[in-house]
């Protein structure tokens, strides 16, 4: 699954599948979300694309430390 848009509203088990991780994965990470309720979170695609970019840049940024 990925996101048609950025515009998107996705659901916990939707990220998880394009994450390609549980959904307990996708809480446990911190990725951002809408709560909307006590069991209702939703995501916005263009949210969770700013995340993982927001996460490679990290990654590229302590790879050059090293």
């Amino acid at each position: 699954m990925q996101a048609q848009n950025s515009e998107e509203i996705l659901d916990l088990r939707e990220v998880a599948d394009w994450l390609k991780v549980k959904p307990r994965q996708v809480v446990r990470l911190g990725v951002p979300q809408l709560d909307l309720g006590r069991k209702t979170k939703r995501y916005f695609a263009k949210d969770v694309l700013a995340w993982l970019e927001a996460k490679r840049v990290e990654a590229r940024a302590r790879r050059q430390i090293r």
